[in-house]
Order: C-alpha cells, then structure tokens, then sequence
C-alpha cells in the first residue's frame, strides 16, 4: 500500500491532488486540521493500493469503486466540518460551510443516482471532480450536472468529453444571459479593492484607444492615497502623450471632465480601499456622480480566493458598475472563479488580462471564449487581442 500525505485548504482541493496522483481508486484515511501558521489548511492521509489500474482498465471496472469514492468525499467533508467545530470557533464559516454541504449532499444523491440504484456514472462522477477542481463551487457544480442530466438523454451522458462540450455549451448561455445591450460611453470609471490591477489596466486600455482605435483620451485619477499612484499614471500618460488630471474630490470631478470636454474618450482611475470599508465605498459612489453618461467597471484579480472576490463584486455593488474585468489570469489556476461570482452578480464581462505589458496583455472577450476558458482552465492566446 502506498501512503502520502496532504496539505489543502479545503477537502474537495485535496481530493482533485490525490485522484490526480494516486488514482481514482485512492482512499482518504484521515483529515484533520493543522495549527499554527497553516491553521487555514487541513492535513489529508491518503493511500492506494498496490493492485492499482491505470484510468483505462479502471473504466471497465464496476462502478461500485466509484461510489465508494464518493461517499468517502462526503464522509470527508463531514468530518472536516467537525474538526473545524472542534478546534475553532468561526460560527460563521462554519455554518456557511455546513448548509453547503448539507445541499450540496443531497444534490450529489440525486445528480448521480445513488439514491435510485447506489451507483454513480463514471463520467458525470469525473466531471463533478473536474468543475470542482476548476474553482466552480460545489452547489454550482451540482446545479450543472443537474441541468445536463435533465436536458440530455442518458446516452449521450457516457462520453466524458462530450460532457464537457456540453457543459460548455451551457456555461456560454448562462454567461450570455447577464450581458446588456452596450452603449458606449464617453467616460469610464475602475473601481475595485488595492491591489487588483485597476491602473495597469487603464493604461492597456488607454493604449489601445490610442493606438489602435485613433481616439483623443483623457485620463483623470481619483486615488490620493496610493503612494506612487499618481506618478504610475503620469508616467503612462507622459508616454502616451495623453493629458492627465487629478481630482480629489466630486466637485474637483466635474470640473476636470469640463476641460477635457475635447476628448473621444475618458478613463478614470479611482483609489482602491478594502471592500469592508463601506464608508469609502459610499463616498466612491458619490465622487462619480455625474450627468454625464459615465460607466463603471469593477476590476477584480483571479489571484485572490473565490470566497474574496465573490464578497468584493457583492459590496462593490454600492456603486452600480456596469461591468467587470477580470485580471491577472496568468497568475491563476482556478478560472472557474470566474463563472461563480457572474452567476452571482449577473454583470458582463468585456475583458481580462493576463500580464503586465502594455497593451499587450488584454483581451477582449465574448460569453463563448469565457466558457471555453472556464471549462479548459487555462489561458487561450487565440481570444480577442486587443493589440492585434
């Protein structure tokens, strides 16, 4: 028997390493939660059998392995949340996490018919893994492949693949469904926490405007508080040749937007703040009220937690953006992220960025490439390039 052991932030993360390592007919042993520094993290014991087959002989053996399997997730997952009821005292997290899995549970039994006949479908078992290792949620997993079973006969349901094709073809809709008819217009606002690539972004996107669309920009920046922010934009502006202003407050604004009355197109940087700060985000909301045709764009980075960002786009709500650019994808593995926080909001998604150059580095994107990249969890160079 082969033994290895485990460090995750949550059981399902543990699950896709240890499938991916030891095998679909791997066991979990134990978990429990580790202290100290890595008290965020569970500890997992997992094993395997010497006798163990490679994916190809496993198709052909009896599904019963498979159910065993997934019962040993949920078995898991029980006892993660009695580890964390034991040894801390977050009611919350806890609770959160214990209605999920109490839902997600009893969509598992229905999605996979364990309650029918106590046997799981290989393929929609590995597609259940497979969007859970992408970052899409659990409940969010369960509610696709209760949707797929509903709309698709059974068998078409055999092919892994053509699962995913499907599901893609689902995402796409879905995602389709929170776009608006687009009005252009003339001033564009980015607002999000610190640190999410707001001002990088603006450059890519003044670039282009520039460069490649022939338009007179204007660039005006809110943020007071960064130290060097300021002096980031003036640096792009300068070599853009672009003018740039600050306003430090409403009033400033709108005095600002008049002088530059002459330009096709104005972007404006705001200063990122944590998204607990309510009061800053009321006076966000108050600092870009205008007449003027204005559209906000929530710029949130793939490099914090789902739990993180879905929080951010709910309080960021405050200011009614219009729109969200999603950035930092290079420094990603979890593009399902993505998908939960847009089923949640129902905004569009009109670009992501993937680097710092600019304005190499971003991408416009449509509902159907965003699915794709969701489902395939990686980069794809050959979406719409706004440098090409």
């Amino acid at each position: 028997m082969q033994l290895k052991r485990y460090e995750a932030k949550n059981i399902s993360e543990a699950m896709v390493r240890i499938k991916s390592e030891l095998g679909p007919n791997a066991i979990v042993l134990s978990t429990k939660r580790l202290t100290g520094e890595k008290s965020s993290l569970i500890e997992v014991l997992a094993a395997r059998d010497d006798n163990y087959m490679t994916p190809e002989e496993q198709e052909y053996k009896n599904q019963d392995d498979d159910t065993v399997n997934m019962l040993s997730v949920i078995k898991s997952d029980v006892n993660e949340l009695r580890s964390l009821f034991k040894d801390f005292k977050r009611e919350r997290d806890v609770y959160n996490e214990l209605t999920e899995l109490k839902e997600t549970v009893g969509a598992l039994f229905d999605v996979l018919g364990i309650r029918k006949n106590g046997k799981i479908s290989t393929s929609l078992s590995k597609a259940y893994y497979y969007l859970v290792s992408t970052g899409i949620s659990k409940r969010k997993s369960c509610a696709l492949l209760e949707e797929l079973k509903e709309c698709n006969p059974v068998e078409d349901l055999k092919d892994f693949d053509h699962i995913l094709n499907i599901l893609e073809n689902m995402m796409s809709k879905s995602i389709a469904s929170s776009y608006h008819f687009v009005d252009n217009k003339r001033i564009s606002a980015f607002v999000g926490p610190t640190g999410e690539g707001k001002t990088t972004t603006l450059a890519k996107l003044a670039a282009h405007y520039l460069f490649k669309e022939k338009l007179n920009v204007g660039i005006i920046t809110m943020d007071t508080y960064r130290i060097g922010a300021t002096e980031q934009l003036k640096t792009y502006a300068r070599i853009m040749d672009v003018p740039m202003k600050v306003a430090s407050d409403n009033k400033e604004f709108k005095r600002i937007l008049s002088k530059l009355a002459d330009r096709d197109i104005i972007l404006v940087d705001t200063p990122g703040r944590s998204r607990n700060d309510e009061r800053h985000l009321s006076q966000l909301r108050e600092s870009l009220t205008t007449e003027l045709p204005l559209e906000t764009n929530l710029v949130l980075s793939m490099t914090s937690s789902s739990e993180n960002m879905t929080d951010a786009a709910t309080r960021f709500n405050i200011t009614n953006y219009d729109n969200i650019i999603f950035t930092k994808l290079d420094d990603s593995d979890k593009f399902g992220f993505m998908y939960n926080i847009i089923d949640r909001v129902k905004k569009p998604v009109w670009y992501v960025t993937d680097g710092q150059d600019v304005p190499e580095d971003i991408q416009k994107i449509n509902p159907g490439e965003l699915a794709r990249l969701i489902v395939n969890n990686r980069v794809n160079k050959n979406l719409s390039a706004l440098s090409n």
